[in-house]
């Protein structure tokens, strides 16, 4: 089995943390408008979401939130099962967490994840709806990413991550993983912010060996390509599950601006729709998810402050900015 995205670059949406959490319905209407044709989303039981992008045509990927990996550890997986038992033609593939061994979490996650998909691949199977799996990963599950030749797992996630990649090949899935560009800048100023915009020049670009990096995109890609490759999975396709760029507040983090937002994400799905690849990976498009279609006004900013200002549209839906999806490789 392997899967086909409706188009390689996709958003994410969430309305969870938005003090009046837009419509599913307007969601995504303005999501299939923005000439989009598949959607990530972040808890499968939103089915009223799943029912409006059904009907608009688009492709969705549910999302297990991470306090639903202990039930599936323990064999309990019905209720996802039944979810993508009834949206069969339209659920394209299922994320098992959300960045589940992040380091915020305490290793909370750690022990849960392995049988949690398996157990879920195993159950799909058996109710004759074999799905796609995958897992969120964040970036900082790379021990080692620069240079990109030396891309390295952290060693304490080896063995968790290869077994994960283990059922997501017998799924048919893809590894996936969240790459921010915005927070490399943002907490080591000295990278050349156009590096990060796709706009460096020359002086900027980075040699790793016989590979010339002309964005920090790429080589975040190839590092974890090499990492992958260490462990014998370097067959699995990559795709960038969040990737995106905070339109604020300038006045606490000079990068985040409307300016630098639309700059970054067309860039972005210009590059990942051009087929270009990466100098390790290339000649093929990146499968690539923007981060995110909405602002969410109560979120947590624990983080920082431009937690709360993802969105290529406001809290109410209102356009921040506009993206040209649809012809953005030609």
């Amino acid at each position: 089995m392997s899967i086909k995205f409706a188009s390689t670059v996709g958003v994410n949406f969430s309305n969870t943390f938005q003090s009046k959490p837009i419509s599913a319905t307007k969601a995504a209407s303005q999501i299939k408008g923005m000439g989009v044709g598949i959607v990530k989303m972040f808890n499968y039981t939103q089915t009223d979401f799943i029912d409006a992008a059904k009907a608009e045509g688009l492709q969705v990927i549910i999302d297990i939130p991470n306090d639903g990996l202990k039930d599936l550890s323990n064999n309990n997986t019905s209720a996802v099962v039944d979810v993508v038992k009834k949206y069969s033609d339209t659920i394209v593939m299922v994320c098992v967490g959300n960045e589940p061994l992040g380091s915020w979490w305490g290793g909370a996650y750690n022990d849960l994840l392995v049988p949690a998909i398996q157990n879920l691949n195993t159950a799909l199977i058996a109710a004759k709806v074999p799905t796609p799996l995958t897992v969120p990963f964040n970036f900082a599950i790379m021990g080692t990413s620069y240079p990109p030749s030396r891309g390295a797992l952290n060693s304490s996630y080896t063995s968790i991550v290869s077994s994960v990649c283990d059922v997501i090949k017998s799924s048919g899935g893809v590894f996936m993983v969240n790459i921010y560009p915005f927070l490399d800048v943002n907490s080591n100023p000295s990278i050349p912010l156009p590096y990060c915009l796709f706009t460096a020049t020359s002086s900027d670009w980075v040699q790793d060996g016989s590979y010339t990096y002309k964005n920090i995109f790429d080589a975040s890609y190839d590092a974890l390509f090499v990492a992958l490759t260490a462990i014998g999975h370097g067959d699995l396709s990559i795709a960038v599950g969040e990737c995106g760029w905070p339109t604020g507040p300038s006045a606490s983090y000079v990068a985040a601006t409307t300016a630098n937002a639309t700059t970054f994400n067309q860039n972005l799905i210009t590059h990942c729709k051009s087929g270009a690849g990466t100098p390790r990976v290339p000649n093929v498009p990146i499968n690539c998810f923007i981060f995110e279609m909405y602002d969410e006004d109560t979120k947590s900013t624990a983080p920082g402050e431009f937690e709360r200002h993802w969105g290529v549209c406001d809290a109410n839906g209102t356009e921040k900015y506009s993206l040209n999806v649809l012809t953005a490789a030609l």
